[in-house]
């Protein structure tokens, strides 16, 4: 199971990482994560490397206007990555959140408001999507909750 702060740490630093993609931020972010995962050997740090070049590339080739949708379809991959690497070695939360704060201060303003942070507190839910859509399918209300919801689907744009 992940934990609260691995989720919110691989969620902010994966989307500096993708956001930073194709900009002029992009060495230092490319370096910071390939720091953070030599940690974990030589061989994984090499799948690293070579995937963010593949990324970097396929975000290169679309064209201006497709950038945000490469970039959201590579963004959960990079989370998942992220929060592998968390769950494995907890003493990189520190480098990795100095490391998505220098690479969100370097980024143009466009892809510096990419970056989306969400909490959800004391047993609260939260329905978020970036640059797509998302449908969320609710059950029956609790008994006695009060809310009169009804059940069904609910579509975010």
């Amino acid at each position: 199971m992940v934990v609260e702060w691995i989720a919110a740490a691989a969620a902010a630093g994966g989307t500096a990482l993708i956001g930073a993609a194709a900009t002029d931020a992009w060495q230092t972010a490319r370096d910071g994560v390939v720091k953070l995962f030599a940690r974990s050997g030589k061989r994984r740090t090499e799948l690293v490397r070579d995937r963010l070049d593949q990324d970097v590339a396929v975000i290169e080739a679309a064209g201006p206007g497709e950038r945000d949708e490469v970039r959201a379809r590579l963004l959960p991959g990079w989370q998942v990555r992220l929060a592998d690497l968390l769950e494995e070695f907890p003493d990189a939360r520190e480098e990795l959140s100095a490391w998505a704060e220098q690479v969100r201060a370097q980024l143009p303003s466009a892809q510096a408001s990419w970056v989306q942070n969400n909490t959800a507190r004391e047993h609260g839910t939260v329905f978020v999507v970036q640059h797509g859509s998302q449908s969320v399918y609710q059950g029956p209300p609790v008994a006695g909750s009060g809310t009169g919801e009804v059940p069904g689907p609910a579509t975010a744009p």
